[in-house]
Formats: C-alpha cells, sequence, structure tokens
C-alpha cells in the first residue's frame, strides 16, 4: 500500500470512528447544580446604533468546575434587526471529541412573553470543520451545529451547554482566561471559576478586582461587568497589542513550571535505523559545525513536508522523530523536535522553543501558561557560544548558517532544564531590498521604456524564493504588470521577468522591462500642462502615512524593513541641477534623499532610503513619528511638467517635491541662422505644498 492510499484510508478511518461517537457525546441534561443562576436585562440601557449584525448580546456568562473538569457556556442574545436573523438562527458549539464531551441544557426562544423550547437533539450535525485545513493543519475538532427553525426579529434567543474534559497533555494544570468587553456594548458578562487549587490571576487594561469566595471547601473566583463599553480599535494597532479588558488565571507559578511540563513530552528518542542513516550522511557530507547545521535545517525544511495532526494531545506533545522521518510529515513541533534531535545526535547543543507568532511582543503580560503559544521552532548553539534561531517550516531558506533570516516572533521559551524566564529573541537581518528604475525618455510627450533591477536579500530573498516556485513565469508575468498599472497607464510588457538567485549570498536579482505609453499625463490642478511622474514605489509599499496625528495605541510598523530605491531618468534634452540632499531623522525611522543631474549625459538621479528602527511607535512618540513622515509624504515625488503648447519647445520645468524653494536656471542656446539665438529659461524648484512656483 502507498503512503497517499494508506493516508487517505487512515484519514477516512478516524472519520468513520469519530463521526459514529460523536452523537454518543452529545447529550442533553439538565443544568449543573454548581452553576450560579445569572439574571440579565431585556431592555438594557444600551444605543442600538452602536448595535453590529442586528444582535445584542444581553448575557455571556461563563463557568468552570476545574476539579470536575467542566466549562458552562450560557449566551442570551436579542435580534434587534432582521439583519440578525441570519446569524440568530445558527448554532455552532466547537469540541474535540478524543477527549471532550458536549451536553445541551436548553435552547429557548422569548418572544412577547412566551418561551419556546427549540431544544432537539435531532436539528444537530456534527461537521468536521477543518478551519486551519488551508495550512495543512487538522485538529479533529468538531462543530456541533443546528439551524433554528422560526426565528424572527426581536426574539430573544437563550442558549447554554456544557463542554466536559480538559486536554489530559495538560495534567493536573489548568489556565484560562477570558474578555470582560467587547467591539460592541454587552449587557452583561460574567466570569467565574471553582478551583480546587491557588490560582494567580491577572487582568489588563482594568482594575476590577474578582470577589473571591467559597462552594463546598473549593475557591470561587468571579468577575461580572454591566452594560460594557464598546472597545474602540485604532488603525493600524499591532496585533499583540490588547485592547480589551482581559483576565488571565493560571496555575503555573513561574515560566521555569511550564519548561519542567514541556521536557516531560519532549522525550529524547533512539534514532531509528533510517534516522541514524540520515544523521550519519549528513556528518560525512558536512565537514564544519555551521554545514552540518544548514544541510540538517534544510533536509527538515524541504524534504519533511508540513502537515499537522493536532486532535487532543497532538496539539502540545510532538511525534516520534524515526515517525516523523518514516512519514516524511510533520507539524512545527514535529519538525522541529526532529531538527533538534538529530543535531543532538552530531554533539550540536540545540533546543525547542515555544513561540507566539501573534502575541510574540507581549507574552510577557500573560501568566505564565503553555497555552499562550502556537508554534514551535528551534534553538541552537554553536561551538562559539552563538545564539541562532530557525524556524524548520519555512521552506527553501538559503544562506550561511549564521545569517538564515528569522522571523519577528518577538518573546520565547527555550525548552531547556534551568530555564525560567522569556527569553527575547532580537531581528538579526535587515531583509534589505534594493530597486534600480531606468526611465528612457527620449521625446516630451512620447512612450518610454522602464528597466527595473531589483535585489532581494535574507528573509527578502526566501519571501522571493518561495514565491517563484510556487507560481508559474504567466502568472508572475501577469502579477507583476498589474503593480505597475496602478502606476502608469498603458504599460506593455517587452521581457518576461527574470530570476538570479545566488543561494550561498541568499540574494536574489530579479530583472523587469516595460513600455510605458501614457507617461505623460494632463498635470493635475493645471490642465494646461502635461508631466511625466517618478515615485519611489517600493518605499509607498512599506511607509504607512496615518491621518491622526495622536493615538492611544502603538501604531504598527512593516519590521524588518530596510529599502534603497535609485531611478535614473533618461531625459530628451540637456539642463542643470544643483544636488539635493535632504535627510528626515526619527526616533522610529530614517529616510534620505539624494538627487542630482548629469548635465552632460542629460540623466536625473534621484536615491532614496529607507529604514524602520523599531517594529511599532510607541503612543508617547506618535505625534513626533506623524510629523516627521508628513515631511517625508511631501517629498516622495519628482515631477516633471511642460506646457502642451511649448511641448515641441526646450522649455522645460522640473518640480521637485520639497520642503525648501530652490531655483534653478539654465540657458539653452538654438541657433536658427547665423544671427538668431533663442534664450530659454527654465525654472527648477521644490515645494511640498504644491503652492509656490517661481
Amino acid at each position: 500500500m502507498s503512503l497517499k492510499t494508506y493516508n487517505h484510508c487512515f484519514f477516512t478511518f478516524i472519520f468513520i470512528l469519530c463521526s459514529a461517537s460523536c452523537f454518543a457525546q452529545l447529550k442533553i441534561k439538565r443544568t449543573p447544580q454548581w452553576v450560579v443562576p445569572q439574571t440579565y436585562e431585556h431592555n438594557p440601557e444600551i444605543n442600538l446604533n452602536e448595535i453590529s449584525y442586528g444582535l445584542l448580546t444581553l448575557l455571556s456568562d461563563e463557568q468552570i468546575h476545574i476539579p470536575k473538569k467542566e466549562r458552562y457556556i450560557r449566551l442570551v442574545r436579542k435580534i434587534t434587526d432582521n439583519v440578525g436573523v441570519q446569524e440568530g438562527s445558527s448554532i455552532s458549539i466547537n469540541y474535540d471529541p478524543t477527549y471532550q464531551g458536549l451536553i445541551l441544557h436548553k435552547i429557548e426562544v422569548l418572544r412577547e412573553g412566551e418561551i419556546i423550547n427549540k431544544l432537539n437533539l435531532n436539528d444537530f450535525q456534527n461537521i468536521r470543520q477543518e478551519s486551519n485545513s488551508e495550512s495543512y493543519i487538522y485538529d479533529g475538532s468538531l462543530n456541533a451545529i443546528a439551524n433554528l427553525a422560526d426565528i424572527r426579529n426581536g426574539d430573544i434567543l437563550d442558549i447554554s451547554y456544557t463542554i466536559k474534559g480538559f486536554n489530559p497533555i495538560h495534567g493536573h494544570h489548568f489556565s484560562g482566561g477570558t474578555t470582560l468587553n467587547s467591539f460592541q456594548p454587552i449587557g452583561k458578562i460574567n466570569y467565574y471559576l471553582i478551583s480546587d487549587r491557588p490560582l494567580q490571576y491577572k487582568v489588563l487594561n482594568t482594575d476590577l478586582k474578582p470577589t473571591i469566595g467559597a462552594y463546598k471547601g473549593f475557591t470561587t473566583y468571579n468577575w461580572t461587568t454591566l452594560l460594557t463599553k464598546p472597545v474602540i480599535y485604532e488603525d493600524n494597532t499591532p496585533s499583540w497589542y490588547f485592547s480589551n479588558q482581559n483576565v488571565y488565571l493560571s496555575d503555573f507559578k513561574t515560566w521555569g513550571a511550564v519548561v519542567d511540563w514541556a521536557l516531560n513530552i519532549y522525550e529524547d528518542t533512539t534514532p531509528s535505523k533510517a534516522l541514524q542513516t540520515k544523521i550519519e550522511a549528513i556528518k560525512n557530507m558536512a565537514a564544519s559545525e555551521g554545514e552540518r547545521i544548514s544541510e540538517t535545517l534544510q533536509f527538515v525544511q524541504n524534504e519533511i513536508r508540513y502537515l499537522g495532526l493536532e486532535s487532543g494531545i497532538g496539539a502540545y506533545k510532538p511525534f516520534s522523530p524515526n515517525k516523523v522521518l518514516q512519514h516524511r510529515f510533520g507539524d512545527c513541533k514535529d519538525k522541529s523536535w526532529l531538527m533538534v534531535t538529530m543535531l543532538r545526535h552530531m554533539n550540536i547543543e540545540a533546543y525547542p522553543v515555544f513561540v507566539n507568532t501573534t502575541y510574540g511582543e507581549s507574552l510577557h503580560q500573560f501568566l505564565p501558561t503553555p497555552k499562550i503559544f502556537n508554534h514551535a521552532v528551534v534553538k541552537v548553539v554553536d561551538s562559539t557560544h552563538t545564539n541562532l534561531f530557525y524556524d524548520p517550516t519555512i521552506s527553501n531558506q538559503r544562506g550561511n548558517y549564521k545569517s538564515v533570516s528569522f522571523p519577528n516572533y518577538g518573546k520565547a521559551l527555550v525548552v531547556k532544564q534551568g530555564v525560567t524566564a522569556l527569553e527575547q529573541i532580537a531581528s538579526k537581518n535587515e531583509d534589505l531590498i534594493e530597486v534600480f528604475d531606468t526611465y528612457d525618455l527620449p521625446e516630451v510627450g512620447g512612450v518610454a521604456t522602464l528597466n527595473v533591477m531589483t535585489v532581494y536579500r535574507e528573509g527578502e530573498a526566501d519571501l522571493m524564493r518561495a514565491r517563484y516556485k510556487s507560481t508559474s513565469l504567466t502568472t508572475l508575468r501577469k502579477n507583476f504588470k498589474n503593480y505597475y498599472d496602478n502606476l502608469y497607464e498603458g504599460v506593455e510588457v517587452l521581457k518576461d521577468p527574470s530570476f538570479d538567485d545566488d543561494t550561498l549570498a541568499n540574494k536574489i536579482l530579479v530583472e523587469e522591462s516595460y513600455k510605458i505609453n501614457k507617461i505623460w499625463q494632463p498635470m493635475v490642478g493645471n490642465a494646461k500642462n502635461i508631466m511625466a511622474e517618478f515615485i519611489p514605489y517600493s518605499l509607498k509599499d512599506v511607509i504607512i502615512f496615518p491621518n491622526e496625528a495622536s493615538r492611544k495605541a502603538p501604531f504598527g510598523l512593516y519590521y524588518p524593513t530596510h529599502k534603497k530605491h535609485q531611478i535614473t531618468v533618461k531625459l530628451p534634452r540637456r539642463w542643470s541641477l544643483t544636488k539635493e540632499h535632504i535627510n528626515v531623522n526619527s526616533k522610529n525611522f530614517k529616510f534620505s534623499l539624494k538627487g542630482k543631474m548629469n548635465s552632460a549625459q542629460n540623466i536625473l538621479y534621484l536615491n532614496y532610503e529607507y529604514q524602520n528602527k523599531n517594529s511599532y511607535v510607541k503612543p508617547e512618540d506618535f505625534n513626533e513619528y506623524y510629523t516627521k513622515i508628513k515631511e517625508v509624504e511631501q517629498i516622495m515625488a519628482y515631477f516633471i511638467y511642460i506646457p502642451k503648447d511649448d511641448a515641441k519647445a526646450l522649455n522645460m520645468e522640473i518640480f521637485f517635491n520639497n520642503d525648501t524653494i530652490s531655483s534653478l536656471k539654465a540657458v539653452f542656446y538654438w541657433g536658427v541662422g547665423i544671427a538668431l539665438a533663442v534664450i530659454i529659461g527654465l525654472v527648477i524648484f521644490v515645494n511640498r505644498s504644491h503652492k509656490n512656483k517661481v
């Protein structure tokens, strides 16, 4: 039986097995006695204009009995508009049948004072909705789905259920949390826990403390909020920033306790014959330590495909490296553990590392828990005691083993005996991109050619390599052309893009060639003139220009970003231009522009450079960022323009968007006969506001 056939049969068997057991785990029972009943207002003092999707949450109630391993949920929502009927009629409850059971308690509709029972087990279907299947992750969870009949505008829907069972991989430990507000107002939020062990708790963006009580010898923790205000989300807020009011609880006292937990599930493995053979092959092929690290990384990245079977304990516990090699697939923790195992058997120090690809910069705000991590990578310490980090799930990375690009994951937890704190992973790469544009304008008002050469380095080279390896040349040509279609009219491809990949230096050179039929356009604000515009578009792709000068949340930046963009314009006539050198230096970025004219060859040179210093702007620094980035916005573009009637004459003006007005006069001489001389003044000036004209 082939591996493909085996996998198909395996998935089919698991699906049938789970489907058969799903309905056995879906039951109807009374609300547990330990649950504290909650009241709510049918018509809370909430402005319905602040409600989205026609649904007002009257009560959001979550109660957890830790000793019983039960989680009770009750959700009461009122349909305030006919658009809310669609979502309000649907019920979807997610659970993992490998260790959880779903118990339904109540589905009721309150309509004009009458309670209508809608609870019917036959209305439910268990659907395997693999929400991460596009990322090749299959967690085995199910959605119990029901679509209620006869739901109307104005109805109040009251739904409650219990999910019984915690993931056994956590053993006796518990950690959890919730939010105490949302993007729209809520009538009441209740969060209640019964615990048989001391819990640490922490709140963010609120000073609300829990009500601590007792229940049958256990300790209870309770947070309740009424008439919550909607959270205001500011544009371009980093994903790791918490705008909500949050509550976290954990019985892990330190990050060291999380490491101890992890050490128990990352068990050392004796390599199989096949794995040992592969290890020896790399050792024999690669003489140096660095070469062995590189070969091992490339093997795991490129020859072990990414596939995650993460049902139950599989969400945390890696498969044996022997099985991963045998099947030639694995998820992040499988691939990382395989790489660590291989390196350790080459006497190279290596460890699995936990990160969060979304909340990396804010992990220190959480209480210690393994649940916050969503990704596993590898830390290697070479013989020079250099700390190196690798992501085995990224394919086709190249370069020296010390310069391999690593994403900006922020803080991490290294699974190593004795580690007691998070480690900040500093990005060591600039990810430099250099763009060289050459415009050839043989005559005023005519067509132009544009030749583009772009050099990608480090992480940007990895991204471009992945792009051209996974995309057809026809699609790439179309996508590249569409990019320039957004800049100019009448773009034609003169030559297919070419890719020169220097894997040793991890550098990719891309060359493109276009014809621009309509580079000359009517000038905005003065239709009597025609103009040609030159923009450092690669910088505009990554520079974010905000609309407001102040904010409360951090402002996210593309990071790391380092771009150099050189524009060369071959002009149809000769004139002179003084040099321009402009620098804008901020706490969070630096920008420069150098402009000069080669009068002998009629060539204009514009050299731009932009680099971020941080991944985000702090609120207290935002006004400074706003002021500085607005300076950059005003000097980004170069314009050449001329009156339409004089397009065939030699009077030209260069309009350069700058803060300072500089006037340059160049005099051309044209002989008509022996005695005729015509002096033509060329005025070049800089103006940020487009209002001053010399």
